[in-house]
């Protein structure tokens, strides 16, 4: 189990700073939308949804997965993560907690930022 924990941290490093690189090589915003991180997300779920179909092929190499899908790619993106855990769920035959998922887990998400937002607006800094 620790190796699986030292492949997550190890990805999840290289992932964060791919996305972070991209971020900054290429700032695309239009719309009034940041677009670079809609195409890292977009780009991530689709690597996470690959990733996921060759390792079914693979179980044997748990290491390399949690490496590639919890570590870079988590790291890179929380997008394919979330999107990896929807499909587990619709993919074991649990339509409803699927997208019961997908619905508390987006509503928590801006929740948490708003209040976290609101908490930051109300401490008073000297």
């Amino acid at each position: 189990m620790f190796l699986n924990a030292v492949a997550v941290f190890l990805g999840g490093d290289f992932g964060a700073m791919f996305r972070f690189l991209i971020s900054e090589t290429f700032p695309l915003n239009k719309f009034g939308m940041p677009l670079t991180i809609i195409l890292v997300n977009f780009i991530g779920c689709f690597l996470m949804g690959l990733a996921d179909g060759v390792f079914e092929k693979f179980a044997e190499h748990a290491r390399h997965k949690y490496f590639l899908t919890a570590g870079l790619l988590g790291g890179f993106t929380t997008f394919s993560t979330f999107s990896l855990e929807f499909a587990n769920l619709i993919k074991s035959g649990r339509l409803a907690s699927g997208f019961l998922y997908v619905f508390v887990s987006v509503a928590a998400a801006l929740i948490g930022f708003w209040l976290g937002y609101a908490l930051s607006r109300a401490v008073k800094t000297y």
